[in-house]
């Protein structure tokens, strides 16, 4: 009789277990349906040749050229939560901190922990646009984020983690990396400084002019490479996974390493 009875209860307590975990997730996702955000902003006066660094969590970055020797930043701050006040107190979570001095500014993204489990950690984010005197050092970090570089001509230092690179008309010394994410770089011209690209689980995409003179060398473990019509010289290995060779002649250094995808390089 017990047995008879445990058959008859079993579909019972399946379908209340399925609308238990179904009214879990509408309650996960209710949890998020009020957004609050905020704008932090400031402008700063750099020394020529200087230097500016952005260190960001959960959130990506913007950077440009700005007016005369001007750095302007503004951190947008957005945070979700069940009620207005609770978005509110998340978005209080992430403070914008400052370090300067007259040849350099670094601005950082704090997030305070939080007691007890948080359903969803992307539930607060920081978004930067960051505008730069042209030719000055750009030092750029985030994490679960991506970068976005256009017009620069200094020294441009890019990493990321879940998220990708992207440069548009970048003209001067470039080193960038990411983890999980994809390198779309696109070359004014190649700087004297050269260029070091490195990327995990992602594609590398380079494009720089035809007549820029530069030695290559790039290596792939898991994926391809592709030179495209590029008048690459070939002074070392030419494989499917490693190609050594000289543009026009060679120039400055551009070193690209991938893991788990394809490297592609094109005339601009």
């Amino acid at each position: 009789m017990i047995a008879r009875v445990t058959r008859r209860l079993a579909p019972a307590l399946a379908v209340g277990l399925i609308a238990l975990a179904t009214a879990g997730c509408d309650i996960v996702t209710a949890d998020l349906r009020s957004e609050e955000s905020s704008k932090w902003q400031k402008t700063y006066t750099l020394d020529a040749n200087g230097r500016v660094e952005i260190g960001n969590v959960n959130g990506r970055i913007r950077a440009e050229p700005g007016e005369g020797n001007t750095v302007e930043i503004i951190a947008t701050k957005k945070a979700r939560g069940a009620t207005p006040e609770q978005a509110k107190a998340s978005l209080e979570r992430a403070t914008i901190v400052d370090t300067v001095t007259p040849g350099s500014v670094r601005v950082e993204t704090k997030i305070a922990r939080t007691q007890g489990i948080v359903f969803n950690g992307g539930n607060l984010q920081v978004e930067y646009l960051v505008k730069v005197p042209s030719g000055a050092e750009v030092r750029l970090s985030t994490t679960n984020g991506g970068i976005e570089i256009a017009g620069l001509k200094g020294r441009v230092t890019a990493e990321t983690t879940n998220g990708g690179v992207e440069t548009r008309g970048v003209s001067g010394q470039l080193e960038a990396s990411t983890t999980n994410g994809g390198l779309d770089i696109d070359l004014a011209a190649v700087a004297d400084g050269g260029v070091k690209l490195d990327c995990t689980n992602g594609g590398i995409q380079v494009r720089l002019p035809r007549d820029a003179k530069a030695t290559i060398s790039a290596s792939i473990t898991n994926g391809g490479i592709a030179a495209g019509d590029l008048p690459i010289d070939i002074t070392g290995e030419n494989s499917r996974r490693r190609l050594e060779g000289r543009l026009n002649g060679g120039g400055p250094r551009i070193q690209i390493a991938g893991t788990n995808g394809g490297i592609t390089l094109n005339g601009r």
